[in-house]
């Protein structure tokens, strides 16, 4: 089996607002193949900075029904540490969503990657402030060109 990259991402509620938008385009994502999501912890960190994590398998009814289109899909894949790491950077009073998300789109990639004898040696994530500063570039020529 071949996989392809891994990527994590937290996604932070502050005040646990959650709307579910995100959910459905993470559906629809993986509805297209252009994503798996092969793990997902709910955090929470109340008031006074207690946190609690939980697996969907840990949500009840009506906490798991938005997430119903991953069940039985999902591994155990974090682990106490990456929730500690994560909770550390919330704020009191808030959420988070850990997903750990395979570029499915990537895998023929990968595989002509691997099939013409090269060898991927390094990659990552621009960070987010960058994509910001890139976005606003791009809009700025489009822009200019109206």
């Amino acid at each position: 089996m071949t996989l392809g990259p891994l990527e994590y991402l937290m996604v932070a509620f502050e005040g646990n607002r959650f709307s579910g938008e995100i959910l459905d385009a993470l559906h629809d994502a993986q509805d297209k193949g252009i994503i798996r999501v092969i793990d997902m912890v709910v955090i929470k960190k109340d008031e006074q900075g207690n946190v609690t994590a939980l697996e969907l398998s840990e949500l009840n009814e009506q906490e798991a029904r938005p997430f119903s289109f991953l069940a039985g899909g999902l591994l155990s894949i974090f682990e106490p540490d990456d929730v500690e790491a994560t909770a550390s950077e919330m704020p009191n009073n808030s959420a988070a969503g850990l997903l750990l998300i395979e570029d499915t789109w990537a895998i023929p990639l990968k595989k002509a990657i691997l099939n013409a004898g090269a060898v991927a040696r390094t990659g990552g994530l621009v960070a987010p402030e960058v994509v910001q500063a890139i976005e606003a570039e791009i809009e700025a020529e489009a822009a200019e060109k109206k």
